[in-house]
């Protein structure tokens, strides 16, 4: 047999390659050290917060650490004070340029001059004063004594008047307001006894436009518009009048009035008033 040869029967030791595991080693110890850094921050922050929290199933959790209640100081019970009283007014001085009425208020006035009076009005009232403070109630009484007749006045006599007033009026309602007669009284002045034939003579009215069927509120519209169309042929005429005397056309003046009186009375309104100086001076020119 033929010996194997000494080095052939001894292997060469080769060098053992390098492995991972030291570094597999090395991570998972740096690992378990963010987790146990990061409990400790959980359970921190879990000691700090009182409240409850609830979990995704809207549950409450549970604290570990409650914390003891907060020491509320006794309350101080401070003494009532009472409010100061007002001090009463002293008692009315009567004097020049001020009056004390029944209800106890005081109106202050510039007075007048010794044997002269003045008028001072006040939430409605009218007091005639003189100079020492003394004081009458002068306040006229009304000519009607309700609303609707006060209205169908302005309505009667210049055309000034609220519509409103007169208007969303029950149909019954309105024919009984209407058919109450206007009672003229023997002492009633001469003022009075106009304005309360204007009112006898706009019911009058308002009955013949309604007995065909028409509502007081058209008839109150149908005024409204006479009215509106009154004042423009008034206030035409007016500017038209006086810019002719200014211009020396006297005689268009003049013209312009009657058209303008024409106008009016066939509307059934009542004629033009011009100022005096302008009816001389049409006179005077034409």
């Amino acid at each position: 047999m033929i010996a194997p040869n000494k080095d052939s029967r001894q292997e060469k030791k080769r060098p053992r390659a390098k492995t991972p595991v030291g570094r597999f080693v090395l991570w998972g110890v740096v690992a378990l050290l963010a987790a146990g850094v990061a409990a400790v921050l959980a359970l921190s922050l879990l000691h700090n917060d009182p409240e409850p929290q609830e979990d995704n199933a809207g549950k409450q959790g549970k604290t570990t650490e409650t914390r003891p209640p907060k020491k509320i100081p006794p309350a101080v019970n401070k003494p009532a004070t009472d409010k100061p009283e007002k001090p009463e007014k002293p008692p009315f001085v009567k004097r020049p340029g001020a009056m004390q009425l029944p209800d106890g208020r005081v109106l202050t006035f510039k007075p007048p001059k010794e044997g002269e009076f003045r008028i001072v009005h006040s939430h409605g009232s009218t007091y005639k004063c003189d100079h020492l403070g003394n004081w009458v109630d002068v306040t006229p009484k009304p000519v009607f004594d309700n609303s609707f007749e006060e209205t169908l006045v302005g309505l009667a006599t210049t055309g000034n008047f609220i519509p409103g007033m007169l208007m969303g009026i029950d149909y019954d309602d309105a024919i009984r307001m209407l058919t109450k007669p206007v009672v003229v009284n023997p002492d009633d002045p001469e003022d009075v006894v106009k304005k309360k034939e204007a009112v006898a003579a706009a019911k009058e009215a308002i009955l013949d436009y309604m007995k065909d069927g028409a509502s007081l509120d058209e008839f109150v519209m149908e005024m409204r518009k006479q009215t509106v169309k009154e004042r423009f042929v008034r206030g035409a005429a007016l500017k038209e009048i006086v810019a002719s005397l200014k211009e020396g056309r006297a005689q268009d003046a003049a013209d312009m009035r009657a058209a303008a009186n024409k106008m009016l009375e066939k509307d059934g309104a009542p004629a033009l008033k011009i100022p005096a100086h302008l009816e001389n001076a049409i006179e005077e020119n034409k």
